[in-house]
């Protein structure tokens, strides 16, 4: 499957997903992790898809 226009690569996709459930397992107690690594992983992942989408290629 190639990517076509300015969608992000799978793996943009696959990062951010990943920070995400990390946001979110920290949000909801399933996993002990500072507040600030928690909100690291939010903005890195919100930023990274967000820029995977206006750069081509990315």
């Amino acid at each position: 499957m190639r990517n076509s226009g300015k969608a992000p690569t799978m793996i943009v996709w696959i990062i951010s997903l990943v920070l995400y459930i990390v946001a979110l397992a920290a949000y909801f107690g399933v996993v002990r992790i500072d507040g600030q690594i928690a909100a690291a992983a939010w903005i890195i992942g919100l930023g990274l898809l967000l820029l995977g989408c206006r750069v081509r290629g990315l």
